[in-house]
């Protein structure tokens, strides 16, 4: 006699002492998929970097090249232009005494006697023609000279609105 079984389809059915159950199916613990390829989908990201592009694009601004700056020069009104000083304006500073200093202005008459002179002195070379803020100061101090008095002379410069102002050792040029 033969019955229908669920799980193996057809089997013949006997007396119950011919019928051998059936034998247990191993159990596997993780079940078998499909092996599916793996692939990136890269569409997304092409999509991010066009996008990416066209933000640096539209907001990056392009300047001009220096060459082809445009130059705004005077016209020329038919007054003498002065000439600008080859030399710059040389303060020297070497020491006197315990904490003293002397004061010199290289081509200049007037010796300051302290720092606020110097400023006066500074103040009126400026006004000369060819002398400016433009024009170079340059510090001159011996290897004695407190670091203090350097620095005051550099004030002096400074508050005389001088732009540059620079420091050279005695026996340097400028």
């Amino acid at each position: 006699m033969t019955t229908r079984d669920s799980d193996t389809g057809w089997r013949t059915v006997g007396r119950p002492s011919d019928i051998a159950p059936p034998a247990p199916r191993p159990r596997t613990r993780f079940r078998k998929h499909r092996s599916v390829p793996i692939a990136v989908n890269i569409a997304p990201m092409i999509d991010v970097t066009f996008l990416l592009l066209i933000f640096f694009l539209v907001t990056t601004t392009f300047g001009r090249p220096e060459g082809i700056l445009a130059s705004k020069l005077p016209s020329d009104t038919g007054a003498p232009a002065v000439a600008l000083p080859l030399t710059p304006i040389v303060v020297r500073l070497s020491p006197a005494g315990l904490d003293g200093c002397t004061i010199d202005i290289d081509n200049y008459s007037t010796t300051p006697e302290d720092f606020e002179q110097l400023a006066l002195c500074l103040m009126e070379i400026q006004k000369l023609p060819g002398f400016d803020t433009e024009t170079p100061v340059v510090i001159r101090a011996d290897d004695d000279v407190q670091w203090d008095h350097v620095v005051n002379a550099w004030n002096a410069a400074v508050r005389c609105e001088f732009v540059n102002v620079a420091f050279s050792d005695s026996g340097g040029s400028p």
